[in-house]
């Protein structure tokens, strides 16, 4: 089993350096992306990788766009694991979005977060807990059936054959609703729920 650092990076790689020499590893993976790739600073990373005997997988995500930076992280995060690896995540470097991002792609995963700039900070990540948790099972039931828009009586309906109370499924649609998870629009006089395209990503990571 190999022991896996996803870590993020921006411009200056001391702070990927000090994780490495704070963190036991096998293998480093870089969640970078625009004007970072160019940047001398990863040219030296991979050098001194090299050097060891290892190489640094990179993952391209765009570092001011929190679904991108969210997703690459998970994806990475995921595909370690699923091979059997130790993974485990630092946040030091790059934009605050993708730091942040891959944060929360720890929680969602369970795997530890550190932050390695003046001394290594385990951060706080509880495993067995992920955001799916933050559901209630009628509230998943719901974005589940969302494969397509419909209408807000066919959700109840079909939701009510599985056993939900018609109360509990209207009122699971009028909390998604104020989180931003699902959109409610009238078509001729007909309530239409849909996913909320804003954060459609984020239903699809929580199903």
């Amino acid at each position: 089993m190999a022991r896996v650092l996803v870590s993020t990076f921006g411009f200056d790689e001391s702070k990927v350096l000090k994780a490495l020499r704070w963190l036991p590893y096998d293998r480093l993976v870089l969640l970078a992306g625009g004007k970072s790739l160019r940047d001398p600073g990863l040219g030296r990373l991979k050098a001194a990788e090299r050097a060891g005997g290892g190489d640094v997988e990179i993952v391209r995500v765009d570092p001011f766009d929190f679904a991108s930076c969210f997703n690459g992280a998970l994806k990475a995060i995921k595909r370690n694991r699923k091979a059997g690896h130790d993974v485990r995540v630092n946040v030091s470097g790059g934009t605050k979005v993708l730091a942040d991002a891959a944060l929360l792609a720890s929680f969602q995963t369970g795997v530890e977060a550190w932050h390695c700039e003046d001394r290594p900070v385990k951060l706080p990540v509880l495993q067995g807990v992920t955001f799916s948790d933050y559901l209630t099972p009628v509230q998943r039931a719901v974005l589940a059936a969302l494969d397509r828009p419909l209408p807000a009586t066919r959700i109840v309906e079909r939701l009510a054959a599985e056993g939900y109370s018609e109360s509990s499924v209207q009122s699971a649609i009028t909390w998604l609703r104020g989180e931003d998870l699902v959109a409610v629009e009238l078509h001729e006089g007909v309530a239409v729920v849909s996913r909320h395209p804003r954060t459609a990503w984020f239903v699809r990571v929580l199903l």
